[in-house]
């Protein structure tokens, strides 16, 4: 979705220190990478409507059907693409432009990926990133001193050839992930995947660090964590964790491809540690555990004692059909992990249906791709952990073991917490009613829990004459998708998402709307991304 922040959203930021947790790849069963299948990341890197609608056409759904949705206006022209933004929101992204929809119509670049943290030495200085297709690649940061009233965007240096790249950073052309840390002492991490595609019989592929010292103003040249040359192995999905005392911990999944990226074998947890403040790093350092090899969505974090914990999610132990939250917890700095797991995820073959190119696990009535992964957040005051994800344990096929889905999705968000990182509550679900929650953000602080997720709660339903919150339908056989395309409005289910949370202040009773306006997620991306 595009790059809106209300002050609601800041306040609760600067309360609890939410992260947002960035979008990333999901399996049908089990997990994929973005790249190292080659066959695979060809449909996964389909990032604008023409791209996806030419994919389509030679892979149609049983109605030869392409999803599309206009651009939101009130009115549209080349100029005013939206409507103004409602008091109490600012947009991060400063000078936006546009590209042209193969009906004619325009759209914003969009923005997906995001993630946003707050200084802990400065709460004026929130800073955010994000994948931004106004420059392809290339690592963007913007960050705000007065609170999120107003941002400045920062084109990080040496990332790429097209920034002064050097080293091993002339290698690559492309990234993805971006995630930004503070440590306690207020220094800025910035972390990304970079990659290159372009390549015929392997896909180069590394994890990148980058700091900054005064609150995402300027940055230092990025260091090269890790790096993969050959096709053998894909490095994707990572997360970042700052420490005191200059230690940095990055957490990444590793792809098993076998020789030369022959076919998937495992997908492992791994870790780098830094403690001269990501000047230097080690060895990729194994997290999850042998019997624990189908991994993805790894979350660090760092409890006021120095333990590192590392939530994410594994297949279940003894059974790769399903999949488990799994809890890896370091007491020496992270050298060495035990793995424990903690609580059910209900995403197997049967809990979603797949999207239309990618054959990737979806909410109904929607296209981009979802997943289970665990957003883990730890109170800097009390050393209390909380661990929050979403499944589709309601939908009944899903709960009973389907191989098949059937019906709807009624995704929800899980939630468990630790008073001591041993003794955990069991999963409960926070959230109610029959709309999908997803993409959960839990932070805490001061004894409290927040957990923020998307909804489709308050989506408007589609009428007769207003679609902005419904898709609509070009017909694949129409060659060349012309501008003239009919768009063919053929339902009228509720598509929107907006931003809510819900805190344990009251339990998690009530849900609380942030957002201030309804997203379309069919705008600018209608296969991997909402953006």
């Amino acid at each position: 979705m595009r790059k809106l922040m209300s002050l609601g959203l800041l306040v609760l930021l600067l309360a609890v220190g939410i992260p947002n947790p960035a979008q990333a790849a999901g399996g049908t069963t089990h997990f994929k990478a973005l790249g190292p299948d080659k066959s695979q990341a060809s449909q996964d890197s389909l990032f604008y409507p023409n791209d996806f609608e030419a994919a389509v056409a030679g892979h149609p759904d049983p109605n030869g059907l392409v999803f599309f949705s206009l651009c939101r206006r009130a009115p549209f022209t080349s100029v005013t693409l939206y409507s103004p933004l409602s008091a109490g929101n600012a947009d991060a992204v400063v000078g936006d432009t546009t590209f042209t929809l193969v009906d004619g119509t325009h759209c914003y670049e969009p923005q997906n990926e995001q993630n946003i943290v707050i200084s802990p030495t400065n709460h004026q200085n929130i800073v955010t990133s994000a994948n931004d297709y106004r420059y392809g690649f290339q690592a963007l940061i913007y960050y705000s001193t007065d609170g999120g009233k107003t941002f400045s965007d920062v084109l990080l240096p040496g990332w790429d050839p097209a920034t002064g790249a050097t080293g091993l950073f002339k290698h690559v052309q492309a990234g993805g992930d971006p995630v930004l840390a503070f440590a306690p002492d207020g220094t800025l991490y910035y972390s990304a995947l970079v990659y290159d595609f372009s390549y015929p019989n392997r896909t180069p592929s590394g994890v990148a660090v980058a700091a900054s010292h005064d609150g995402g103003a300027t940055w230092g040249a990025p260091v090269m964590v890790h790096y993969e040359a050959a096709n053998n192995f894909f490095n994707d999905k990572e997360w970042i964790a700052a420490g005191a005392g200059g230690n940095v911990y990055v957490t990444w999944t590793l792809f098993n491809q076998g020789p030369h990226g022959t076919g998937y074998i495992s997908s492992n947890i791994v870790e780098a540690v830094s403690h001269d403040y990501g000047r230097t790093w080690s060895s990729p350092i194994a997290v999850s555990d042998g019997v624990h090899f189908s991994d993805q969505g790894s979350s660090p974090a760092v409890a006021p004692d120095g333990t590192l914990y590392v939530a994410y999610e594994g297949n279940q132990a003894g059974d790769v059909t399903r999949d488990q939250i799994v809890l890896a917890r370091s007491t020496d700095g992270g050298h060495t992990f035990t793995n424990v797991e903690l609580g059910r995820v209900y995403d197997d073959v049967g809990c979603y249906p797949l999207n239309v190119a990618q054959g990737r696990q979806r909410l109904s009535f929607e296209q981009f791709r979802i997943n289970g992964f665990p957003s883990l957040a730890i109170d800097p005051t009390t050393g209390g952990l909380a661990i929050a994800w979403a499944d589709d344990q309601n939908n009944a096929g899903c709960a009973n073991g389907a191989t098949k889905f059937s019906g709807v999705t009624s995704n929800q968000v899980k939630l468990i917490t630790s008073g001591d990182g041993t003794t955990w509550t069991a999963p409960r679900q926070i959230t109610s009613g029959a709309n999908d929650k997803v993409y959960p953000a839990v932070g805490a602080n001061d004894g409290r829990v927040a957990v923020g997720y998307y909804t489709r709660d308050y989506s408007p339903v589609p009428t007769a004459s207003d679609h902005a919150c419904g898709r609509g339908f070009l017909d694949t056989a129409d060659p060349g998708y012309p501008a003239s395309t009919t768009v063919h409005y053929t339902d009228l289910n509720p598509v929107c998402l907006d931003y809510a949370f819900s805190s344990s202040t009251d339990g998690y009773a009530s849900e609380t709307r942030v957002s201030t306006q309804s997203s379309n997620p069919y705008i600018q991306f209608s296969g991997s991304f909402i953006g």
